[in-house]
Formats: C-alpha cells, structure tokens, sequence
C-alpha cells in the first residue's frame, strides 16, 4: 500500500512539473509574440512619419508599461512567477494591422532576432538574489513577508530539481530570521 502512495505521489509530482513547464513555455511563447508585435508596430509608426502621415515629433505609439509594485506580485507556491496581468483591450491605442504570423518553432526564418539576444522589457519584475528576472526553474520563498526576492533561481540558491518538492524551503535571507521557520 505505501509503495502504491509513493508511486501515486511521484507520478502526481511529475505531472505538477510537466505542467509548470509548458505553463513556462506557452509564457516564453506569448512574450516573444508581444515583443514582435511592439516591434512591428513601432515600425509601422517610424513608416508613417517618414512617409508624412504622421508628424514627426509625434510621441511613442505605445505608452509605457505600468511598473507593477512588489506588493501586487502574485504569491503562489510552485512554479515559475508571473507578472500581473494587463488587459491590453483597455490600452488607447490601436493594433488594427494585419501582422505577418510568426514561423513556427523550429523553421529556418533568418531575419528573426534569437530571444537571448531581444532588449529585456525594463517593466519585467525581478527576482532572486542576482535580481534579473524569472527565467529557467525557480522556486518560491515560504516566507509570506520574504525580502529577498521571493523567487529564486535555482542555480542562484544552489538547488537541482530533485531537491524541489522537499518541504518548505527559505531564501538566504529569510533563513536568517526566527520567525521564518
């Protein structure tokens, strides 16, 4: 019986990761769509001001991304962090262009900038004890009240995903604290 909760237990893990993961990926994914999409809007914007159509002292077409506080950060207990959801519906400007789809994983387009080489977005929350932001697998401060980071990378922290799942863990930070534990 308790091998048959153990196996329970580990396939239940397994799953949780798997899931974590393609959450992860389908972000990634979004995010670089988003990134094409400013880019390809911002040069439509340059293309019209150097055709005249609009002035050429005409600011941003995009408006600055709000800065979301360390408060209104999400708090969950496994997986990768996530910033605050903006409803882009409520933006004042428009996106009404036909894009060119972007190829799909793994085609040979040449003119793409690769992800590790696009400017960061300077609106993206930081995190861990390098403060950059979420990438790769992290975990979670079991400190509601943690500041030093409440995400961590676990190579920053010095953790393998098989030290993951092993009850509660603290930043360096909070592991200082008395209360923490």
């Amino acid at each position: 019986m308790r091998k048959e909760i153990e196996s329970s237990q580990e396939n239940a893990l397994s799953l949780c990761t798997e899931k974590v993961l393609l959450a992860r990926q389908a972000y990634d994914l979004i995010d670089s769509h988003v990134k094409r999409l400013d880019e390809d809007l911002n040069n439509f914007a340059e293309d019209l001001k150097q055709e005249g159509k609009i002035p050429p002292d005409e600011p941003s077409v995009l408006p600055p991304l709000p800065i979301v506080p360390k408060a209104e950060k999400r708090k969950s207990f496994y997986g990768t962090p996530q910033p605050k959801k903006i409803d882009y519906r409520d933006r004042d400007w428009d996106r009404d262009r036909d894009f060119e789809l972007m190829p799909p994983p793994g085609s040979n387009r040449k003119d793409l900038m690769p992800i590790e080489e696009q400017p960061i977005d300077p609106n993206e929350p930081t995190y861990c004890v390098c403060h950059q932001v979420s990438f790769g697998d992290m975990i979670a401060c079991d400190n509601e009240n943690c500041q030093g980071g409440e995400w961590f990378h676990y190579t920053c922290v010095g953790l393998t995903p098989e030290t993951r799942f092993k009850g509660k863990w603290y930043c360096p930070t909070c592991r200082l604290l008395p209360q923490s534990h």
